[in-house]
Order: C-alpha cells, then sequence, then structure tokens
C-alpha cells in the first residue's frame, strides 16, 4: 500500500492541474479577506464606512486572533476544487485504462485503492495547511504593518488547541470531500463524467437543499436537510465565529450540534471510501467503455472481409454537416455534456420557482418569519410580472450555479477531453479537413449551449404561467409577461453570454489539451479572479476601468442584468441589484462577441498547425 502511496504523489506532484485545484482554496482565502480587505482598510474613505465599514471594524478580521476563523469562513463555499481533484484522479484513471495497469502492478485492488484514496488525502490536507499558514503570514504582517492600530487582544495568536481544533475541522472537511469526488469518478468511470457529477452536487444540490430547509418552516424538510453533508460544513467552519469586529466567540448559527456534525461527516467520509474500495474491488476493469473499444478492434473470425473502399468526395458542404452530425450524436451519448448544459435550466427553475413556492407556502414560519415575509410579498416573484427577472437571475453571480463558468466548463469539457483522450486522431483522420472537423465540432458544442439558454426561457414560462394559473394574484400586472421585444432582447443577451462563454470553453481546452486543466483554470477564474474584479470594479476610475470594460465581466455584468428590474430583496429569492461595473449592451455585445470570435479562430488554427501524433 505504501507503494501505491507514494506512485499515487507521484502522480499529483507532477500533475500541474492538481496544483491548480489545490491553491483554489488558499487563494480564494487570501485574496478577498486580507488582500483585498487590507487595500480597503487603507484606502477607505468616511463616505464609504457605512457599505464597506470604518477602518476600526475591518482591522481585526486582518489580525492574528481571527485567523482560523478566516481559514474556515470559506469552505462551505469552495469544496469544489477538492471533489474535482477527486473526480479526476479517480475517473481519469477508469476511463484511459490506467487502472488496469495499477491493478497489475503487484498490490491488490483494495491496497491499490487505498493507496490512491490516501494520497489524495495528504494532497487536500496539504492544501488545508496551506491556506491556515498563508492566513497565518497575511494577519502577522498585516500586524507588523500597523502596530500602532492593532489592539493587543486582537493582535495576539489564537491558542494552539484552537488552531488544532480548526485544522483538524479543515482536514476533515477537504478530505470529506475529496473522497466523495473519487467515488464520483469511480462511478462515473470518467474524469468529465466525474466533474460534472461533482459540480452538480456541491454547487447546486447540497447548498440548494440546506437553504430550502433553512428558509421553510416545514419541520420534515428541516430536518431531512440536516442529514445533508452541507449542514454539517456549515457548523464546522462557524464553529469558531464570524471574522468582523466581533471575532472569536461571536455569535453563528449552526445548523447541528458540533459533535454531532464531525460524526456525520466523518460517517460520510467512511462511507464514500467504503463504496469506492467496493467498486474498485468487485467491478471488471475490461467492461464498459474500454471493453467495447477492445471488441471493435479485435479481427472478425477467419480474418473477416476487407473494409469498404472509400466513395466519391461527398463535397464540403457535406463534409462538414457530417462531422457536425457526429460530434451531435456523440454528446447526445455523453452524461458529463446533458449534466452541464441542463446544470443552468435546472438551478434556475429549483432557485427561482420551486424554492420559492415553498416559502411562499411556508412563508410566517421558519427564517423568513424572521425577516418580514408573507405570502403576499413572495408570489409576485412567482408570476409572469418577473419572468425576465428570475430567467436573467439564473445566469448571474447570485446564483448557486454562475451560468457563464457553466457554459465555459462545457466547451472546455468537450475540447480538452478529446485533446486528452487523443481521439482528436480518429475525428481528423476520418476523413473532413482539420478545420471542418473542428468547425462541426464548435458548431454541435455551441447548439448544446443555445439549448441550454433556450430550456431555461421555457421552463421558467411554463412555471410561471402555471403558478399564475393556480395562485392568482390581485394586483393584474404580477400576472402580464414582459413585452415580446424586452424578451427578445433577453434571450438575444443570454445567448450572446453562452456562446461567447462556450467559444472561450473550446479554446481553453485546445490550448491546454485537457479537460482537467481547463476546467481548473474555469475553477479560478469563477471562484477567484472574476469575483475579485467585480468588487474592484466600483471602487476603480480612469485607466483602471477602461480596462476593466475590456474584461468579459463587464459584459456578463451587463447582459445578465437587462430587465432585472427587482430593486427589494425578498427572503429566499437570489434576485438583487447587479454586482459590479457595467458597460453599454452594444459595447457589451461587441466584447463578447470578439472574445468567442478570437477563440474559435485560435482553436481552429491550433487544429489546423498542431501535431496529432
Amino acid at each position: 500500500m505504501l507503494a501505491s502511496v507514494r506512485a499515487e504523489l507521484l502522480v499529483l506532484r507532477k500533475w500541474p492541474a492538481a496544483w491548480g485545484l489545490l491553491l483554489v482554496v488558499p487563494a480564494a482565502t487570501l485574496l478577498p479577506y486580507y488582500v483585498v480587505s487590507f487595500v480597503v482598510y487603507l484606502t477607505d474613505t468616511p463616505a464609504e464606512y457605512a457599505q464597506q465599514g470604518s477602518p476600526a471594524m475591518i482591522l481585526p478580521s486582518l489580525l492574528p486572533s481571527q485567523y482560523v476563523i478566516v481559514a474556515l469562513t470559506l469552505l462551505p463555499s469552495t469544496t469544489a476544487p477538492f471533489v474535482v481533484l477527486g473526480a479526476v484522479l479517480g475517473g481519469g484513471d477508469w476511463n484511459r485504462g490506467t487502472i488496469r495497469t495499477s491493478l497489475l502492478a503487484g498490490p491488490g485492488r483494495v491496497r491499490t485503492a487505498a493507496g490512491q484514496a490516501a494520497a489524495l488525502a495528504a494532497a487536500v490536507a496539504g492544501s488545508m495547511v496551506v491556506t491556515f499558514a498563508a492566513c497565518a503570514a497575511a494577519s502577522v504582517l498585516i500586524r507588523a504593518l500597523e502596530a500602532r492600530s492593532v489592539n493587543p487582544v486582537d493582535g495576539a495568536m489564537p491558542p494552539a488547541w484552537v488552531l488544532a481544533r480548526g485544522l483538524c475541522v479543515g482536514l476533515l472537511i477537504a478530505v470529506a470531500y475529496g473522497w466523495l469526488g473519487l467515488l464520483l469518478g469511480t462511478v462515473c468511470r470518467s474524469a468529465a463524467g466525474g466533474i460534472a457529477a461533482a459540480l452538480v452536487w456541491t454547487v447546486l444540490l447540497d447548498p440548494t437543499l440546506y437553504e430550502l430547509g433553512l428558509d421553510t418552516g416545514s419541520r420534515t424538510l428541516h430536518a431531512i436537510t440536516l442529514v445533508f453533508p452541507q449542514s454539517s460544513v456549515v457548523t464546522l467552519a462557524d464553529l469558531f465565529g464570524a471574522p468582523g469586529s466581533l471575532g472569536a466567540g461571536s455569535s453563528t448559527y449552526l445548523p447541528v450540534r458540533p459533535g454531532v456534525a464531525a460524526g456525520a461527516l466523518a460517517g460520510y467520509a467512511a462511507v464514500f471510501l467504503g463504496l469506492t474500495l467496493v467498486l474498485v474491488h468487485r467491478r471488471d476493469v475490461l467492461t464498459g467503455r474500454t471493453a467495447r473499444r477492445r471488441l471493435r478492434r479485435a479481427p472478425a473470425p477467419g480474418g473477416g472481409p476487407a473494409p469498404d473502399a472509400p466513395g466519391p468526395d461527398p463535397g464540403r458542404a457535406a463534409r462538414g454537416l457530417g462531422s457536425l452530425r457526429a460530434e451531435l450524436l456523440v454528446m447526445r451519448h455523453r452524461r458529463a455534456v446533458w449534466a452541464v448544459v441542463l446544470a443552468v435550466p435546472v438551478n434556475m427553475l429549483i432557485i427561482s420557482y420551486v424554492t420559492e413556492y415553498v416559502v411562499y407556502l411556508t412563508a410566517g414560519t421558519g427564517s423568513s418569519s424572521a425577516d418580514g415575509a408573507s405570502a403576499t410579498v413572495v408570489l409576485p416573484y412567482l408570476l409572469p410580472g418577473q419572468y425576465l427577472a428570475n430567467v436573467l437571475s439564473g445566469f448571474s453571480i447570485y446564483s448557486g450555479v454562475y451560468g457563464p463558468a457553466v457554459f465555459f466548463l462545457l466547451g472546455a469539457l468537450v475540447a480538452g477531453t478529446d485533446w486528452g483522450r487523443r481521439t482528436i486522431t480518429t475525428a481528423l483522420l476520418a476523413g473532413p479537413s482539420r478545420v471542418q472537423a473542428r468547425l462541426g465540432q464548435d458548431l454541435a458544442v455551441l447548439l448544446a449551449a443555445a439549448a441550454g439558454v433556450i430550456a431555461t426561457f421555457l421552463l421558467a414560462a411554463a412555471a410561471t404561467a402555471a403558478l399564475a394559473a393556480g395562485l392568482g394574484s390581485a394586483a393584474p400586472l404580477d400576472t402580464v409577461f414582459p413585452p415580446a421585444a424586452h424578451i427578445a432582447m433577453a434571450v438575444a443577451g443570454t445567448l450572446t453570454v453562452a456562446l461567447a462563454c462556450t467559444a472561450i470553453g473550446l479554446g481553453l481546452g485546445t490550448i491546454l489539451r485537457s479537460a482537467t486543466k481547463a476546467a481548473g483554470v474555469v475553477l479560478l477564474w469563477a471562484v477567484i479572479i472574476q469575483p475579485q474584479l467585480d468588487n474592484v470594479s466600483t471602487q476603480v476610475h480612469g485607466t483602471w476601468l477602461r480596462i476593466y470594460e475590456i474584461l468579459p465581466s463587464a459584459g456578463l455584468n451587463t447582459l445578465v442584468n437587462l430587465y432585472n428590474t427587482t430593486t427589494a430583496y425578498v427572503p429566499g429569492t437570489n434576485l438583487g441589484s447587479p454586482y459590479g461595473a457595467q458597460v453599454s449592451p452594444a459595447i457589451a455585445y461587441l466584447t463578447l462577441g470578439l472574445y468567442g470570435a478570437v477563440s474559435l479562430a485560435v482553436a481552429a488554427l491550433i487544429t489546423s498547425r498542431r501535431d496529432i501524433i
């Protein structure tokens, strides 16, 4: 087993995508909570105190007394990198067939799988240790720079037992979600399928179920949601308090008792690991896609007939259409593509309509009661008057599944998987020219992205029409759909966002030759870079603002907020004011169109000139 652990650690150490995924959590914690917060602390003006807090309120969270709190505070929303790494590590071996090499190398199946799980645990544990170390170093540096303003209590390091408990909490969460990814990758037998399943669970289902149980007064639903891992993660991550002027010991909501949460998460980790070991132990390594490929390569008895001679050239247009049909057929049989395409419409339907309907039915109870929401307040958000606001919010930063990141991932998975598996070689040698084969793939993926957008609008229209017919409203305007021109403009804007992001993803997958690396870049962008760009965009001026406006973020912010006229926030909804600076719609269309066109052109150029052997 030790040899298996060393071999897997060597693979992880020489794998750039693994390094990228493991650095997401440290970077996502360090950048907003120390780098950006310290800049805000230094540049804050009295006019901004009400929105951002005064320096006296900001400084305590930057000092050593709270670095354990800060290191844990993002874990409920940043477990995706650990799950994705586990899914890629487990699913990639089955997909490439390298699991057979590992199992035939000497150790038994269980010891081989246990070695892989142990190596994964060590890797994600290293990520958490780096997070704690980076937070500690940043807080000590800020304490030295602001020594005159530091309260000795805030500047003191937390006790060793607090650090030990906090580190154990972080390690438990990271290992549990890493092993969840390993199980999903093993079940799906595919890195791409494991990534899709991991993201659907960690970004959509688990948080949505948790919020649904929190926002409603249903005791049964609340009890059910407490069983899922998210409740335990929230409890353990908030155990030491919330960052800010109150610091350690500040009041935070703990869904379950800490001991129960730790036991439940440890139990989940054991179940995930146990199921993975059982699958590896009992599964035939030659079944599935590997066996089918082997059977297709096997000669027929007696040699079999020679392959048919190539027929006459069907023409350039027919070859291009043939490539498009072939790509659509391949994508239709890929579960990962279906999961990614349906992520945005399903997320929108659950958050904007299913969850809101449950909140409507239980208004006056649960957390909604504490926030003053009543059935008459929630009802308009379910009706056709807010149709466009609900649809567009599904593509915004407020959505549990950030729409643009989903379309980035769609393009990256398709292109990166083809280059990573070398199936692009078969496609390029099948008959059409390289550019025609590339064009067929691009058109197929862009059509899939467009289908996801159209499905979002149609599902929302059907849901809100059904609710309007069943519930009615005292305000006639609530039951009237927005003007057709507004709907057409919203459809055009979201299609532009989806197609541009998908094209950029196709370019990334082609450049990096790996779905894993491309997915890591997408996570870095969606989790770290874009939120910080949007956060600082409203505080910069002049040249820096002009630079921001030519980046994709400004165009995305503009087009996903078209006709989002909601001004008041209702508990349980995902509607809010636009986040980040915006540009005119014409500039947004032009900018995103250029990004999409350049990405497709670069992908086509690389495909036409790269050595595929």
